[in-house]
């Protein structure tokens, strides 16, 4: 990866503010009826929309990249999963896996990873497969709260009467669900498992995404008690669970009973030929372009990240666009790193950022100190410090009390931000290829 010169164009100053602003007040407004005329124009200064809710280009704005902007923000989309095919680059071999896992082997399917690996798009990617299939699919993302009942009620709501067993296609209830069939108290997994039990003429993919957000341990073993009656029973219905967790256990509980019953896959970080295979597919899709070494920078950056990859390509583009360019170049990259890094550092607590920065500081100078390390060991290296800063701070005790549902959205921005400092670190520790030459020359 060729990171050498990246230092050179780095700003000396103060970390530019993120391009988004603060939240918007949470007051209580009386609601405006607001009229069908034209709406009068803002106070000339004022900073105006480039779009229409409608994503229509406002022809009044003399904004010559108003059309990029609207193709570039629909492509690359941090805050959300990729939905479009023509935007999935990479995986093929685990999407394949996940197929096989359903289809061939008929099994429940459990795959777990790092945050921003980009397991919501793989099971975004694997819902459209199995609907083109004809399944039944039910897309559900957990939450703190999430109930056994609530959940399976919300699937079985979503079922079809006409595909159980016990039900005529003469019937006057076929257009009705298999809710229907099932008691108003508390749904147990066996109640659940005897009804999918007597599906037929079709398959069933309830898809549990963010699996670890449930707190509920009860939530957590009533799961896995219904994987187990699934199986036992065969049924045309089946599990898939995403979630971030280091292994199989930390993801699901009472293992040894389900252990049979499912197939486990964990989704890795992405090798830098896939990142930049995600950079290609995005500028092909949004017409802006990148140059080779704004390439390499975000795929230094990201470590693998599709997030953090898709986060840098945005704001990348945004600053070219707002100099006029459709081309992005590495000075955008390096400003959009800033503004990233100083976005995540406004979404945690003061005293564990100024905690995280010295721990991350001391962990990088002791790697970069290293003799004989070339530039892509080191890198390799500082890979893997965001998980030993986060190791020393819970020895440490500095998160210790901090509530479980607090601690997740922490760790949202957590891990994104001590990836993204040591990359930033590392890259201006280089010395820029002139240093490199004058020093060899000076030998």
């Amino acid at each position: 990866m060729a990171i050498s010169g990246f230092r050179s164009f780095w700003p000396r100053k103060k970390a530019s503010k993120a391009r988004r602003p603060d939240g918007l007040s949470t007051q209580p407004m009386t609601p405006v009826v607001v009229s069908e005329r034209r709406m009068e124009k803002p106070s000339l200064g004022l900073p105006r929309f480039h779009t229409t809710a409608a994503d229509h280009v406002d022809r009044e704005r003399a904004d010559p990249r108003a059309r990029e902007r609207v193709r570039l923000r629909g492509t690359f989309t941090p805050a959300q999963p990729v939905m479009d095919p023509r935007m999935f680059a990479g995986r093929r071999d685990i999407l394949e896996s996940l197929i096989r896992a359903v289809e061939d082997q008929r099994s429940h399917v459990v795959i777990y990873g790092d945050r921003g690996a980009g397991k919501t798009s793989l099971l975004r990617m694997l819902s459209l497969a199995a609907m083109e299939a004809k399944y039944i699919v039910v897309y559900f993302s957990c939450g703190a709260t999430s109930d056994f009942t609530e959940t399976f009620r919300t699937v079985a709501a979503e079922i079809p009467l006409l595909y159980h067993s016990s039900v005529s296609p003469t019937s006057s209830n076929v257009g009705t669900s298999l809710l229907d069939l099932l008691d108003q108290g508390k749904l147990t997994p066996r109640l659940f498992g005897d009804a999918a039990a007597k599906l037929v003429g079709t398959r069933v993919l309830v898809v549990l995404d963010e699996f670890d957000r449930a707190e509920l341990p009860e939530f957590r073993r009533d799961v896995a008690e219904l994987i187990k009656t699934l199986s036992d029973v065969s049924a045309r219905l089946q599990l898939v669970i995403g979630g971030v967790a280091t292994d199989l256990i930390d993801l699901m509980e009472h293992i040894p009973s389900i252990r049979r019953s499912i197939a486990a896959l964990k989704v890795p970080a992405m090798p830098d030929p896939e990142i930049a295979g995600l950079i290609e597919n995005g500028a092909k899709m949004s017409g802006v372009k990148f140059d080779p070494a704004a390439v390499d920078l975000i795929v230094t950056a990201a470590h693998g990240s599709p997030y953090l990859t898709s986060l840098l390509c945005h704001f990348g583009g945004m600053l070219a666009l707002d100099a006029g360019r459709t081309r992005v170049e590495i000075e955008d990259v390096t400003r959009a790193l800033d503004d990233v890094i100083e976005d995540f550092r406004r979404r945690l607590p003061q005293q564990l950022v100024r905690q995280l920065d010295q721990t991350t500081q001391t962990m990088i100078a002791a790697a970069a100190g290293e003799t004989g390390k070339s530039a892509r060991s080191r890198a390799a290296i500082t890979a893997n410090i965001a998980a030993r800063v986060m190791e020393k701070l819970e020895k440490d005790g500095v998160l210790a009390g901090v509530k479980p549902a607090a601690y997740t959205l922490m760790m949202d921005s957590v891990t994104p931000y001590l990836r993204l400092t040591t990359a930033r670190e590392d890259i201006m520790r280089t010395p820029p290829v002139e240093e490199k030459r004058a020093s060899s020359a000076g030998a």
